[in-house]
């Protein structure tokens, strides 16, 4: 991986672009955020050699998740992982306190158990049988489905089902963690799109003695887990709670049915997103913890498939992030001039989420000028419409391709310090721009 090199009063990163231009051009991008191509003759005369320049990520025969089949990969990870990665109370909120009283019950409750199973059993029995499921909102107020307020009020949905039990092992040391995902779930298909389906819902797993139980304590469900076959639609998990490695200047855990780059700890100028970790591909890039600010630039492998839906992590976890670049091979995204852009095969972790392949899946943040990309064209040409782009306190300027037919009023909002807008000539773009931004046209 190459370090950025400082050349005269600019932070100088070699980016490589598509498999057709690679042999002879690259960008460079400035530490104003300007992009500049140049010759690769040109970069190795500025004192580059061809060992330092940044590479994508080398494929290798890592096994890949298989969305369809969630439980499945789960398994195989905590087979790989162990106990260890039950070490923390992943995203659950509780005081010291509240941890203590919890334990000093659940120390009584398990007195006489002989095993981490009956210690388990006797906690998730408790559970089933004194807890209530409320609504979501109960006489108007909201359910707390944190451990403390589930254990003293004795009511909660299913994820203060399984927070509850899940911190009510911990305090006896036995390995568990909270997942979320579908109960009851079947295939469903929309345009292509294939995928799990069903009601949104929350459980645990749970090791005990060395054997992984699929434990649902909100319907009385319990799983061994290597029988897959009695609970892979039943409970199927899309996201797990806890982190399951720590490698490569990344931590990962599973999200959207794939293994993902949860945070990044790389002290390099430039991250490289890795393949696969302990065997495993890597197919999402979604950070929960912000990326260090020494991180410019990303390089995007082959190997992602996703960034996040809904919560897209990059967006506000990437806070000095200047340009991205995605290997041509990759059929999931594209970068264009440190943009990243979906592609056409691109499958929507959500079977009914509507796509617009022509609005940025990502802008870093510190990009100055984003030149938009053509990726799907309408009969009569690319509407911008409202929310294209926005709030976004970094981009100077904006580039509309050739294929532009109209951009609407709120197409760009909330963009402080935009202050260029080339569009091409005969597109339509009334009240589109405020007065302050100088609009171009272009042939």
């Amino acid at each position: 991986m190459k370090k950025i090199i400082a050349l005269s009063l600019f932070l100088l990163c070699v980016a490589a672009v598509s498999a057709q231009e690679q042999a002879d051009t690259m960008y460079i991008s400035l530490s104003q955020g300007r992009v500049v191509k140049y010759a690769v003759s040109d970069v190795l005369g500025m004192g580059f050699n061809a060992d330092e320049m940044p590479k994508f990520p080398v494929a290798d025969d890592a096994t890949a998740f298989d969305k369809l089949s969630p439980a499945a990969s789960v398994k195989k990870l905590l087979e790989k992982a162990g106990v260890a990665c039950t070490d923390t109370l992943g995203l659950i909120t509780i005081t010291e306190a509240q941890y203590n009283e919890i334990k000093q019950f659940a120390d009584n409750l398990v007195v006489g158990a002989k095993s981490e199973y009956q210690k388990y059993r006797k906690c998730y029995n408790w559970i089933t049988a004194n807890v209530k499921y409320g609504e979501q909102y109960d006489n108007g107020s909201y359910v707390n489905n944190d451990p403390y307020p589930v254990f003293t009020t004795k009511k909660a949905i299913c994820q203060g089902y399984a927070n509850l039990l899940h911190l009510m092992l911990h305090t006896q040391g036995v390995p568990a963690m909270v997942v979320n995902g579908w109960a009851n779930s079947r295939y469903l298909e929309d345009n292509g799109n294939k995928m799990l389906w069903g009601a949104g819902h929350a459980w645990n797993y749970v090791c005990c003695d060395g054997t992984w139980y699929v434990s649902d304590p909100t319907n009385g469900w319990e799983h061994i887990m290597s029988n897959l076959s009695e609970y892979k639609t039943k409970l199927a998990p899309t996201r797990m709670d806890v982190v399951v490695f720590k490698e490569d200047d990344c931590w990962f855990n599973f999200y959207e049915c794939f293994l993902n780059i949860c945070k990044v700890t790389t002290e390099e100028n430039v991250f490289v997103v890795p393949y696969s970790v302990q065997g495993f591909k890597v197919n999402c890039f979604n950070p929960f913890d912000t990326i260090p600010e020494n991180v410019r630039e990303i390089y995007i492998g082959e190997n992602i498939e996703s960034i996040g839906e809904g919560i897209k992590g990059l967006n506000e976890k990437a806070p000095s992030v200047e340009y991205v670049t995605v290997d041509s091979k990759n059929k999931y995204f594209s970068s264009n001039e440190g943009a990243l852009f979906y592609s056409a095969d691109y499958k929507p972790t959500d079977i009914y989420a509507s796509i617009d392949r022509n609005i940025p899946a990502y802008i870093p943040a510190k990009l100055k000028r984003l030149v938009l990309k053509a990726v799907e064209i309408g009969k009569s040409g690319i509407v911008y419409d409202k929310g294209s782009v926005s709030k976004h306190d970094g981009i100077e300027e904006i580039v509309f391709p050739k294929e532009t037919a109209e951009i609407t009023s709120g197409a760009v909002t909330n963009c402080k310090n935009l202050k260029i807008v080339r569009v091409p000539k005969g597109a339509k773009y009334d009240n589109a721009f405020s007065s302050s931004v100088q609009v171009i046209e272009y042939e």
